[in-house]
């Protein structure tokens, strides 16, 4: 198995099957079907590891680093105008986390694919970024050897993830929801949403006029309601139930 599934395009949990037809980026193409040069964006808060993934890509002679940014806002703002045929994402960024920005990039017109770079490997990581509107995931762990197969693989309109990683997504897919029976108080809630969103603790206390102690203790209450441990368990329930976009 190598970690690759096609892409339905079909509503609700993105579990891999065949339909999808991929975006047709501008300029001369390959006989596979895929651009001469396809368009790189990256986005992560640590500039030495920008450089690492840059030289890596540019070794390749079809591959283009066209950007880069440092969060998830300046990404929003630059994408649109240099329009890449792939965005390469780290998920734990200051500010808007990736699977926020995730989701506010693929409400572009043209959207362009999205590819997670992640220290994370847990299938709750990947299964909200899917859910945002990602196509593949690779570990950072795993950049040098995976990393050029997962852009050709969602150039070609495919998912890629490490084959467990998507065995353990598909799984948890078919279970029936855990969050059935729960309840979240109508501040916990919104403090939920707010995180999800990308805002600080700082930001959700100016905003809700309360303390940023009593912000981590709304959030320690829902997540323990949820049985939810990090930041991408809380946007992933976030999306499900349609609180963000």
């Amino acid at each position: 198995m190598n970690g690759r599934a096609d892409d339905g395009g079909g509503a609700g949990r993105p579990v891999p099957h065949a339909g999808h037809v991929p975006h047709a980026g501008p300029g001369p193409r390959t006989g596979n079907g895929l651009p001469e040069r396809v368009r790189l964006f990256l986005v992560d808060d640590h500039r030495i590891v920008r450089a690492g993934v840059r030289a890596l890509l540019q070794a390749h002679g079809q591959l283009e680093v066209v950007g880069e940014a440092d969060s998830g806002e300046e990404a929003i703002a630059r994408v649109p105008e240099l329009l890449p045929d792939v965005v390469l994402m780290d998920l734990s960024l200051p500010g808007m986390n990736g699977i926020a920005a995730a989701g506010q990039l693929r409400r572009l017109v043209p959207a362009p694919r999205l590819v997670a770079l992640s220290m994370h490997e847990d299938p709750e990581y990947v299964q909200g970024f899917l859910e945002a509107g990602g196509s593949g995931y690779v570990p950072k762990s795993a950049v040098e050897t995976q990393l050029v197969d997962a852009i050709m693989a969602v150039m070609r309109g495919e998912y890629y993830a490490p084959p467990q990683l998507l065995a353990e997504v598909a799984r948890a897919v078919g279970r029936p929801d855990p969050y059935r029976h729960v309840r979240l108080t109508r501040r916990e809630l919104e403090v939920v949403r707010r995180i999800a969103q990308g805002s600080t603790y700082r930001e959700i206390a100016e905003a809700l006029a309360i303390s940023e102690k009593t912000v981590a203790t709304y959030r320690e209450r829902a997540g323990e309601k949820l049985g939810v441990r990090n930041r991408a368990g809380l946007v992933r329930w976030a999306l499900e139930r349609h609180l963000i976009d």
